[in-house]
């Protein structure tokens, strides 16, 4: 017989661990968790919500260790030394400016998230904006995963397959997110460098 708690914390375990970036899939442990309350071995609303809360503080602790060692002054200086500076605060501005989709999608895919993540800490992405990107993905990841599982039942590999499709279907729009993202700041680079050229004329 499953032990109930064991069940419980062992998701939230597997939850965190991914959170902080290590290469646990979380889409799949959610997955386990909906089959988990389906089979009545954890209690809903409280799993729900711890198995949110772990996740988050898994993201916010890798945030916040990019973002707390790309402002050390010696790492800063040799980013702008090798990087230089200007270049280092257009991509920053670019980032904090237009990285939200790209954080959201990302949230779901597994791989390029910890990357992401850890630019947008490098790129001292506004903290509160950070919080609620991150927080509602997180919450729609949970309920829809858990959702899935649960749904599923006993028919695993429908689960699997729908989880595989959502997922690739996510990964896609992050990676699109990405590279908008990127078009668009050099984009607006060289915009502004033409109305500065025809100031200076």
């Amino acid at each position: 017989m499953i032990n109930m708690r064991s069940v419980f914390w062992a998701i939230a375990v597997l939850l965190f661990m991914g959170g902080i970036g290590l290469p646990v899939p979380e889409n799949p442990a959610l997955m386990g968790g909906g089959y988990a309350l389906h089979k009545h071995l954890s209690p809903p609303l409280v799993s729900i919500f711890v198995w949110y809360v772990a996740i988050m503080v898994g993201d916010l602790l890798l945030f916040a260790s990019a973002y707390w060692l790309f402002t050390r002054p010696r790492l800063s200086e040799i980013l702008h030394r090798y990087v230089g500076g200007k270049r280092l605060e257009d991509y920053r501005s670019a980032f904090a400016g237009r990285a939200g989709w790209a954080l959201f999608f990302a949230r779901f895919t597994f791989g390029i998230r910890a990357l992401v993540y850890l630019a947008a800490g490098a790129a001292r992405y506004p903290w509160q904006r950070f919080l609620a990107v991150d927080g509602v993905s997180v919450a729609i990841q949970v309920l829809l995963f858990v959702g899935i599982g649960y749904y599923a039942g006993e028919r695993t590999k429908w689960a699997q397959t729908t989880g595989e499709k959502i997922a690739f279907f996510l990964g896609i729009c992050a990676v699109a997110g990405i590279i908008v993202s990127y078009l668009s700041s050099i984009f607006l680079k060289r915009l502004s460098n033409g109305e500065m050229r025809e100031k200076e004329n």
